[in-house]
């Protein structure tokens, strides 16, 4: 005979009261909050033990498959629209939407020239993609951070692809004066989510799409600013109201549009026409959030 969720309340509030006397008391309310959701979807789902066996087993698939490369619990946040809630509850008011980071982020991306050409003769559309870094009121945040990467032309991330460079198609730059910033890069392309894990079978099990829209991954950051990791999507792409990590924004769509610019050519040793991409990033001072 099952339980009733009454029977389950002592349990429950038990494991809340259980964290009241931790020093940080966000880490407390934070933990108490998981405790009683988590308790709520166990008394909701009548989970059994068989099932919560499953579940486990499923984490520690997950645990085993993420490493320095490939964060497979990043994927899981993703694929179940977590991520995406993360940033509509964190989103301050005022600047640029924030969208997904993703699994295949690098902390040791290196730093390069404002202006750098990452495409280094590899297949691709050429594609010269600028713009400026600015606050609220539109004045330019000097010496802001630019941290850049996405997918090669055959759709795959170094980490996914030992062929490629590990540092290819990622950067990080320093904007100048002005807050502008410039990269020679590709035209990203659609590729689906990472298949070969726990992520990956669920996503089967349920019949879900594996795919995401074309992109650039970007997190901007200056001191005094909150930080931004967002994305940007080519206008047009296949899946773009599909997407299977829930990261579109429609902020975040961009046009790529024919370039002729001579200097421009010039410069990157480009024939035109190329691809040109312009945005401008806002950042939110965190005193006004």
């Amino acid at each position: 005979m099952s339980q009733s969720p009454r029977a389950l309340a002592p349990v429950t509030q038990d494991a809340m009261a259980s964290f009241a006397h931790c020093d940080n008391p966000r880490l407390a309310e934070v933990m108490a909050l998981l405790v009683k959701h988590l308790h709520a979807f166990v008394v909701q789902a009548q989970l059994s033990k068989e099932e919560w066996m499953q579940g486990l087993q499923f984490l520690t698939a997950c645990a085993a498959i993420t490493d320095e490369e490939r964060n497979e619990f990043s994927l899981l946040s993703d694929v179940l629209g977590i991520s995406s809630m993360v940033d509509v509850v964190s989103q301050p008011v005022g600047g640029t939407s924030s969208s997904v980071l993703g699994p295949f982020h690098n902390h040791d991306s290196q730093l390069q020239p404002n202006g750098v050409d990452l495409t280094h003769g590899q297949a691709g559309e050429r594609t010269w993609l600028h713009g400026r870094v600015v606050d609220v009121q539109g004045k330019p945040i000097a010496n802001s951070q630019i941290d850049f990467w996405q997918n090669a032309d055959n759709g795959l991330y170094p980490a996914q692809d030992p062929a490629q460079d590990p540092h290819n198609l990622r950067c990080k730059i320093h904007c100048d004066a002005d807050g502008g910033f410039e990269l020679l890069t590709i035209r990203p392309h659609p590729y689906t989510v990472p298949t070969d894990g726990p992520v990956g079978a669920m996503l089967a099990a349920a019949k879900r799409n594996i795919w995401r829209p074309a992109h650039y991954h970007v997190i901007v950051s200056a001191p005094g600013y909150v930080g931004l990791v967002t994305e940007l999507f080519p206008a047009g792409s296949a899946y773009i109201d599909n997407d299977t990590v829930f990261g579109v924004r429609e902020g975040l769509i961009v046009d790529f549009k024919p370039c002729q610019n001579a200097e421009v050519a010039k410069r990157y040793h480009l024939q035109a026409p190329f691809y040109e991409v312009q945005f401008e990033f806002c950042l939110v001072e965190q005193a006004l959030q």
